[in-house]
């Protein structure tokens, strides 16, 4: 009688993270493959940008990374333009080179906050996997993903190591940009960011998506009658997302009541 181990998916996970990190090539073929994918598919968070109306428009895309959400917007929204901001210098440094021949597409390379001056970057790598994307401005922030219990198939500890990079900060206010929506996944700072766009906020109004939010961040966005939505291909019911889900939708009530 046979016998079939059955992993499950988080086990899964946890093994091709192993892999990422311990056989040559591997993490740059798995990132190879998703940006490929990301012309093509979306999380179904971002069926909630067919709801923005038609005529165009600015998107404001935070923590761009390795330029996924700017892959999705381009795809859904092709009358849009996108202004992305990105940090951390070698994705920054991909995407203004992936993007320099799109002219709705606008890269920058700084941090945003809620006031301007410069800020440490910390980096983690683990083994042969450069995890930028967990990238952040506390070197707990940065680790404690790879650290967390079941992340990692035989996590060793001496396999990470964190690098730092000096980047300019900036309040999104300062840009004085008009967006009809606002995209946030800055590995904790999102708040941090709302607060040096506050202006904006005021003025626009814009729904923002912003990654994992927590009770503070919700509290925050209450001041501008902005209420929390779960969206899940272009449905929304009132709500925090649900798990698994990556981005909670936020509309204020005057963008509710006039609609684009």
């Amino acid at each position: 009688m046979s016998m079939a181990i059955e992993l499950k998916p988080e086990s899964a996970k946890a093994f091709a993270r192993f892999l990422y990190a311990r056989v040559p090539g591997a993490a740059q073929l798995r990132f190879a493959i998703k940006d490929l994918v990301a012309r093509y598919v979306s999380k179904p968070e971002f069926g909630g940008v067919s709801r923005l109306g038609n005529g165009g428009g600015l998107i404001i895309d935070v923590g761009a990374n390795r330029g996924q959400s700017i892959a999705a917007f381009r795809r859904l929204r092709p009358d849009c333009d996108v202004v992305a901001f990105e940090p951390e210098p070698r994705s920054a440094a991909r995407l203004i080179s992936r993007y320099q021949g799109d002219r709705r597409v606008t890269i920058h390379d700084c941090a945003l906050g809620q006031r301007a001056g410069q800020l440490t970057f910390f980096i983690p790598r683990y083994g042969r996997w450069d995890c930028d994307g967990m990238a952040a401005t506390s070197q707990d922030e940065a680790t404690q993903w790879l650290r967390d219990r079941g992340r990692m198939f035989r996590f060793d500890e001496t396999r990470l190591t964190v690098t730092e990079h000096a980047v300019q900060c900036r309040t999104l206010d300062s840009f004085r940009l008009s967006p009809m929506l606002i995209k946030l996944h800055a590995q904790g700072a999102e708040l941090d960011i709302l607060k040096g766009s506050q202006e904006t906020l005021r003025r626009c109004a814009p729904p923002l998506m912003c990654a994992f939010p927590g009770r503070e961040l919700v509290d925050f966005l209450r001041q501008f009658d902005y209420d929390p939505y779960l969206g899940d291909g272009g449905d929304f019911a009132q709500g925090l997302a649900r798990p698994g889900a990556t981005f909670t939708w936020f509309y204020s009530r005057t963008h509710l009541e006039h609609p684009s």
